[in-house]
């Protein structure tokens, strides 16, 4: 059963011997542009971030995709048959990693640690006591990511509400309860833009938006204007709508707006290969893959 290679931008090489120190047989392609068709037309699984436009239409015989991250909304294109089983790498160390970023960016804003940054530049000894933090945090999905997020807040003294399909809350009252949002939604299109200029005006005057999910989740030229405007102090950006960021992005020149470049976690190449082999095995044993998704709820 050959399986196709998409992972780039992720070197592919590292998946290759990933996978081939724990099963050497197992053939694997790298995609490159200009692939004939029969070199495509055995493939029976596939590993990967994103089907290039028209690839998943050349797979007449595939049968199983794996995200190589816990997202497939990259993988789920219009030309993907019906027949075909998508499923997702689950890694606790990931969620445990983005958690890590999360109540990082949470305790910054809440101490005011980036007013303290700009005395230094100026050098002023200013003092501005604060308490045991007691904030409110709505995190947004409430997933394996999710959840990883909300027990570490948690643990740090935040009082943190999580909302989803079964939570029993409003969207509107978590926003509206909430002076740190935290987004990890998975993206469908029920989620796409969730985050805008509506959802903004709901939340306190001054609260602080935390996005680690995906970038297409927050209306950015909303955010920017919520930011401007003192409706939001500010935001954590782990993901943006265009990645990489342009250098022209208007993100980049908003004070309050922190950007990462999407480094909040990643699985590791054997974490990735150990749950793609173990997925590939049931599949020749006639079993379902584990981790499967709801192709029509995104997740």
């Amino acid at each position: 059963m050959k399986t196709l290679l998409l992972t780039h931008p992720l070197p592919a090489q590292v998946f290759v011997d990933a996978v081939h120190a724990i099963d050497p047989q197992l053939p694997l392609l790298e995609y490159q542009p200009g692939l004939a068709d029969a070199a495509l037309g055995d493939v029976e699984a596939v590993l990967g971030w994103r089907f290039p436009a028209g690839v998943a239409a050349r797979l007449p015989r595939l049968r199983w995709v794996c995200s190589v991250g816990a997202g497939v909304e990259k993988l789920l294109v219009p030309e993907l048959l019906p027949r075909v089983q998508v499923s997702r790498i689950v890694d606790v160390e990931q969620a445990d990693g983005i958690a890590q970023l999360v109540v990082l960016m949470a305790l910054r804003h809440a101490r005011g640690l980036a007013a303290y940054e700009a005395q230094q530049h100026t050098r002023q000894w200013v003092r501005q006591p604060i308490g045991a933090l007691r904030s409110r945090v709505g995190v947004l999905g409430m997933g394996t990511m999710g959840s990883a997020v909300a027990r570490m807040l948690q643990a740090v003294g935040f009082q943190v509400t999580g909302y989803s399909r079964h939570s029993g809350q409003s969207l509107q009252a978590v926003l509206g309860g909430s002076d740190i949002i935290v987004c990890a939604l998975p993206l469908t299109p029920q989620t796409e833009g969730l985050l805008d200029a509506r959802a903004f005006a709901s939340m306190p005057r001054g609260s602080y938006l935390i996005n680690i999910a995906r970038g297409a989740h927050v209306v950015e030229p909303d955010l920017i204007a919520a930011v401007r405007t003192g409706q939001l102090a500010g935001a954590a950006l782990d993901v943006q709508s265009r990645e990489p960021l342009p250098a022209d992005d208007p993100l980049w020149d908003v004070p309050g707006i922190t950007i990462t470049p999407h480094i909040a976690a990643q699985s590791s190449p054997q974490t990735i290969a150990e749950q793609f082999v173990q997925g590939w095995r049931c599949l020749q044993r006639g079993e379902v893959p584990h981790n499967l998704v709801d192709r029509v709820r995104g997740y």
